[in-house]
């Protein structure tokens, strides 16, 4: 499955019944942007623990022998649990904001040890570390890699979760992304989606003539274990990395890079392909976005596209919608976080819909627009995505929340 609408669907619905869904994939396709974006649509948090990053079960669950007093007045030790600091930080959000569903994603749940893993599937199950539950509005994903070197998940473990074996998608990279993806890659990725994720041959492999993989695939367990040589690949991650770097580089630089000739493993190229291999490997993607990179330099042309902004709904937002009248909607304000004023302020401006009275509302009590909400609105505002009407009557309001994002919204008028 593609990481696509469809997916964010479904993602949504699973967390709704209560399901845990799991994302099965290679790694450095995108998992962990996903569940981020999945989070921020859903106008919450998400909390990422990296299971591969710990060292043993008591990394996760934080068990540990502290001295304490008996009855009787002697000493001696019992077990206390202090979870990881995510985990923590999940639980105390959750509790501080009643109707979010923030989200704690166990990432890489099989790429580490089994004690690691037997301890994420406890917390999946029993929902609690020792003495410390989750709130009942935590929502937990995980996600784990379906090839290479694995804590393989039984029969059992497995039915514990709605799995999606999930692959890349150029078309949500591109729209994730947006105007902050370089436009020679944006280029190669439009007209060739099928090249988002690929995978180079070691030449270590290759020389020796040992392919252990029947179908000519290189997992990622082949890139460490086939031979000296670690070859790159093209994936989501290491397509973001070379266009974040393309948008820094020089074109002149660029220019001299291309002119200059080299050797990689017997192979004449120029410095540029080097440069762009040791991001995306040698891969069909590198060799189309070093022939779009060359034409470009060479005819100076280039531009860019622009998408819809995701703009996150929350979930109080039916709520005030529904208000028959101010003081209603005064009452269910006023029960409101900050992040939930903050992301239902920008979500008026957003829909097409007469919210003038929302927004004076909203307007009123608002401390300030969080900061990842102010980036929405700029998008919004520059992808001229935001409804006006609504727009001019937030501008026309005297509050502090207002007067203070006046500066940075005339930019845009």
């Amino acid at each position: 499955m593609k990481f696509n609408d469809t997916l964010t669907t479904l993602m949504q619905q699973s967390l709704e019944v209560g399901a845990t869904p799991a994302l099965m994939g290679e790694p450095g396709i995108g998992k962990s942007s996903f569940v981020e974006a999945l989070a921020y649509s859903m106008g919450t948090k998400a909390f990422v623990l990296p299971c591969n990053q710990l060292a043993d079960k008591a990394d996760l669950t934080g068990a540990r022998l502290a001295p304490y007093t008996k009855i009787d007045g002697s000493q001696s030790y019992k077990q206390v649990f202090y979870p990881h600091q995510v985990i923590q930080e999940c639980i105390d959000y959750a509790e501080d904001n009643p109707r979010e569903w923030p989200i704690l994603f166990l990432d890489e749940i099989n790429r580490t040890t089994s004690d690691v893993t037997s301890g994420a599937l406890t917390l999946v199950t029993l929902r609690r570390m020792g003495h410390i539950e989750l709130p009942d509005n935590v929502r937990i994903v995980v996600a784990g890699n379906d090839k290479g070197t694995v804590t393989t998940l039984d029969e059992a473990s497995l039915s514990r979760f709605t799995i999606f074996h999930v692959e890349p998608d150029a078309t949500t990279l591109v729209s994730v992304l947006g105007d902050d993806m370089n436009p020679w890659v944006k280029k190669v990725l439009t007209q060739y989606p099928a090249l988002v994720f690929q995978k180079s041959t070691p030449n270590a492999i290759v020389a020796d003539g040992k392919d252990d993989d029947d179908d000519g695939n290189v997992t990622m367990a082949d890139l460490f274990d086939g031979g000296e040589e670690m070859s790159q690949l093209t994936t989501p991650r290491t397509i973001d990395n070379l266009s974040r770097w393309l948008n820094t580089a020089d074109r002149q630089e660029l220019g001299q890079y291309l002119a200059t000739p080299v050797q990689i493993a017997g192979r004449e190229t120029s410095q540029l392909n080097e440069v762009i291999e040791a991001f995306t490997g040698d891969t069909m993607f590198t060799a189309q976005l070093v022939g779009v990179i060359a034409e470009d330099l060479a005819s100076s042309s280039g531009g860019q596209q622009q998408n819809r902004v995701n703009v996150p709904k929350p979930n109080c937002y039916a709520t005030l919608k529904k208000a028959k009248n101010i003081t209603d909607l005064a009452t269910e304000i006023s029960q409101l976080t900050s992040n939930e004023v903050s992301g239902a302020l920008v979500y008026a401006l957003k829909e097409k819909s007469d919210n003038a009275r929302l927004i004076e509302q909203l307007a009123q009590v608002a401390t300030q627009i969080e900061p990842e909400h102010t980036r929405t609105l700029i998008d919004m505002l520059r992808m001229q995505q935001a409804d006006r009407q609504n727009l001019e009557a937030f501008l026309q309001l005297d509050t502090p929340v207002v007067n203070a994002a006046k500066p940075v919204l005339s930019a845009f008028l």
